[in-house]
């Protein structure tokens, strides 16, 4: 059956608005299409520019992520997008972080927070975030923006570690230990209670004037202080302080300037409260002055008591022996025709002889004459005639020392050190010959006797039962001296003796 022209325009007609809607209906979807298309462009543009992580979410999972979150987290983009996003959050921080997400979402937070991830590989890795509503596809979604801070924490933490290591290690220090910078208190350790009686937190900020006595004290300080760290790293002194109920202190403070240079006035300075070991100290030195005097006052006594002694041996046995000789004399005149009996007074007068000579030795060893009446240089140069004649050791002497003016004690010391160091000598060295030297230098009477013998060891150098050396250090300490000993194997022994010329009374 055929239909003319006329017969079917009524159909199409009536076809027109059903197809002008559709073709609408179909022109809306492509430009919603077309505008998704442009959105998902325009975000994926706008993350791929960005420094940070960038990631898109919708009903808890990831739609779109940028390469720098794909990265810090271990995986690719294509496995990350439909990824559940609490799956890489660390077990412990979901719970918060799902928290504060929510709560910046609903504008009631507006700071990053921090949680930590787990990565493909099982490393822990730190995250700052932020969160963002947004519509994506035309549907509410999430825009987060992400930075790996895990170096950042890490420094951080190592630093807040180093803190309170620092703060422990100056909490241990029994000591005082304040910072300053232009002399103003900018940290303090606990210490600063016990040695001042300030607390920490009550010095902060002030002047360091509260521990001195006076400004004058502050300021004399302080030039010391920067002055010498100008040009040291380092500087200590002994300074008077003052606590903080008024009394004052001895302190010994050691200053260190913060950095290698003094730019902005910063140092540290620890002080300790040295009082009492300087009370200690003064009464140490006034009890060891003491023993001084008194052991002075004993030698003296002693070389009294031998001079007394001598001079009664030398007058009363000399006297007596000198009358029995010429008694003696007298006889063996009387004598002379017996022979046997003239011999026999002959003998006893040589007897009688020997025993005068050992009178007078044992007369000048007790109290040499020569050094009470002619002086020091004298009686040295007897002795070390007198040594040579008996050891047979060779004895040359050089003593410049006859123009100084010594006390009879002090004299009679080093006279006294003299003899032990000959006698050493006789009985250890195995010497030949000696060499003295006296001399008076720079306020200081010198006596240096060295020898050519086999030498003396460290080891018998500081060997406790050396009682002769122990005795030439003693006797040179009373007077503020000191006595040294060194020796070389087969080279030979120098003992140097060193006292000063002042008298007990100008000291």
């Amino acid at each position: 059956m055929k239909c003319s022209e006329r017969d079917t325009e009524p159909l199409r007609i009536q076809d027109s608005p059903a197809r002008d809607d559709l073709r609408k209906t179909m022109e809306r979807a492509e430009k919603k299409q077309n505008e998704y298309h442009l959105e998902q462009d325009l975000y994926r543009t706008l993350a791929n520019s960005s420094q940070v992580g960038v990631y898109i979410l919708q009903d808890r999972t990831f739609q779109f992520v940028n390469p720098h979150i794909a990265e810090y987290a271990g995986y690719r983009e294509e496995e990350m997008v439909g990824m559940e996003s609490l799956s890489l959050i660390h077990p412990d921080d979901r719970r918060l972080a799902r928290k504060n997400a929510i709560r910046m979402l609903k504008g009631q937070r507006f700071s990053p927070y921090e949680f930590r991830i787990i990565t493909r590989d099982g490393r822990i890795k730190w995250i700052m975030e932020t969160s963002t509503p947004i519509y994506y596809k035309g549907k509410r979604a999430v825009l987060g923006n992400s930075m790996n801070i895990t170096g950042q924490k890490e420094a951080r933490n190592r630093l807040e570690e180093l803190e309170a290591l620092e703060s422990s290690i100056l909490d241990a220090i029994p000591h005082a230990v304040v910072g300053l910078h232009n002399r103003r208190f900018i940290f303090a350790n606990n210490a600063v209670q016990t040695v001042f009686g300030w607390f920490p937190e009550e010095l902060i900020g002030r002047s360091v004037r509260l521990i001195y006595c006076s400004d004058e004290d502050c300021d004399k300080i302080a030039r010391l202080f920067y002055d010498n760290l100008e040009k040291h790293r380092t500087y200590s002194t002994e300074f008077l302080c003052r606590h903080k109920d008024g009394h004052d202190l001895i302190c010994m403070m050691r200053a260190s300037r913060i950095g290698e240079r003094l730019t902005e006035g910063r140092i540290v300075v620890t002080y300790e409260d040295i009082t009492e070991r300087k009370q200690a100290e003064k009464e140490l030195e006034a009890s060891r002055e003491q023993m001084r005097n008194l052991s002075i006052h004993l030698q003296s006594v002693r070389e009294e008591e031998r001079a007394r002694i001598a001079r009664e041996i030398h007058d009363e046995l000399g006297q007596s022996l000198t009358a029995f000789k010429m008694d003696l004399s007298w006889l063996a005149k009387r004598m002379a025709q017996d022979e046997q009996l003239h011999g026999k007074i002959k003998a006893m007068s040589g007897l009688v002889d020997q025993t005068i000579e050992s009178v007078h030795r044992i007369s000048t060893d007790l109290r040499p004459g020569l050094l009470d009446d002619l002086g020091l240089v004298a009686a040295m140069e007897w002795q070390a005639k007198d040594f040579s004649s008996r050891s047979g050791i060779a004895c040359e002497a050089d003593l410049y020392a006859e123009e100084v003016p010594l006390e009879k004690d002090l004299a009679t010391a080093i006279f006294r050190i003299f003899q032990e160091t000959l006698t050493n000598v006789a009985r250890h060295a195995g010497a030949t010959k000696i060499f003295v030297r006296l001399e008076a230098k720079d306020g200081q009477v010198i006596l240096e006797v060295t020898d050519n013998g086999r030498g003396i060891s460290r080891k018998q150098i500081n060997d406790p039962k050396s009682f002769g050396i122990m005795g030439m250090r003693e006797r040179a300490l009373l007077w503020g001296g000191n006595v040294q000993v060194t020796g070389s194997r087969y080279k030979g022994t120098t003992v140097t003796v060193s006292i000063p010329m002042k008298s007990r009374g100008e000291e």
